[in-house]
């Protein structure tokens, strides 16, 4: 896949600004968009993986977490999952802050019944779910990445790169990436990792919704992978292997539109995020 610059079929015209505030966006035609400028790549992560106006941003996604332990994963459990989103501007060289509610629910594979317990394959113990916190969270992206806050606990070392882009053109489509790695380990000699995650993102949406100045929230399709450290509540600290995920999803207008099943266990799970999203968020 090639960097390629927008299409002919889009107007070209000058950039007003370095910035992409609503202001200078409202003043100005249809970009002509260039992955290769940092600006751009910003704003093509933005439209696709966040909104770039007022109106809120919703995402579902259907995954399937497994362990490896070997050459082959066996499937652990499907992964149901909603997200309302904001976005806000902080300064004028495109830096901004979301706020975001991500609703995860693990579910049977099987029966797609909700897991309370688990049935480890690998230990043979049954555990108790843990269930994955569902309150608005924070984060500042700018040109250089995402700023997350550090995981703080004595005797550790944190290490944490999320960067976005790069992205990329091609025919009447734009692709972006958005990556999230941490790694927490023991802060001695031996640096025994505690605690490892990698998230890599794909979004992609059409070339000339993003180009659009008029169209500060465009949608959107998700394409999501994964490979994890064991998660805690699975006892299983000291066996080899790993957890890698799969899947996809898309951005929506609102909860309504997202799969029916999605839709079904947000009313049943989180009726308060459901009846009034932007009052959950608090923005």
């Amino acid at each position: 896949m090639k960097r390629r610059t927008a299409l002919g079929a889009l107007t070209a015209a000058p950039f007003l600004t370095a910035t992409f505030g609503r202001n200078a966006l409202a003043q100005s035609e249809l970009l002509n968009l260039d992955p290769a400028n940092p600006d751009h790549n910003l704003m093509i992560f933005r439209k696709l993986a966040h909104t770039m106006d007022d109106t809120l941003a919703f995402f579902w996604a259907d995954l399937r977490r497994m362990g490896q332990k070997g050459p082959i994963a066996t499937p652990m459990w499907d992964m149901k999952l909603a997200a309302v989103l904001s976005a806000r501007d902080i300064d004028d060289d495109g830096t901004y802050e979301t706020t975001t509610i991500s609703m995860v629910v693990y579910t049977d594979p099987k029966t797609g019944e909700v897991l309370e317990t688990y049935d480890n394959p690998w230990t043979g113990e049954t555990v108790d779910v843990s269930r994955f916190p569902s309150a608005p969270a924070k984060r500042i992206i700018a040109k250089d990445g995402v700023k997350s806050p550090l995981i703080e606990q004595e005797g550790t070392l944190v290490t944490h790169a999320s960067p976005i882009g790069p992205s990329y053109i091609h025919g009447d489509k734009v692709w972006v990436y958005g990556d999230d790695m941490t790694k927490l380990e023991s802060d001695d000699e031996e640096r025994r990792l505690i605690f490892g995650v990698n998230d890599w993102s794909t979004f992609t949406g059409s070339v000339a919704d993003v180009a659009n100045p008029a169209n500060g929230n465009p949608l959107s399709d998700w394409y999501f992978n994964d490979i994890l450290t064991w998660s805690p509540w699975l006892k299983m600290a000291g066996y080899p292997g790993n957890m890698i995920s799969r899947g996809l999803g898309a951005k929506v207008r609102s909860f309504d539109e997202m799969p029916a099943d999605i839709l079904v266990l947000i009313k049943q799970l989180h009726p308060t995020v459901y009846a009034d999203p932007r009052a959950a968020l608090g923005v």
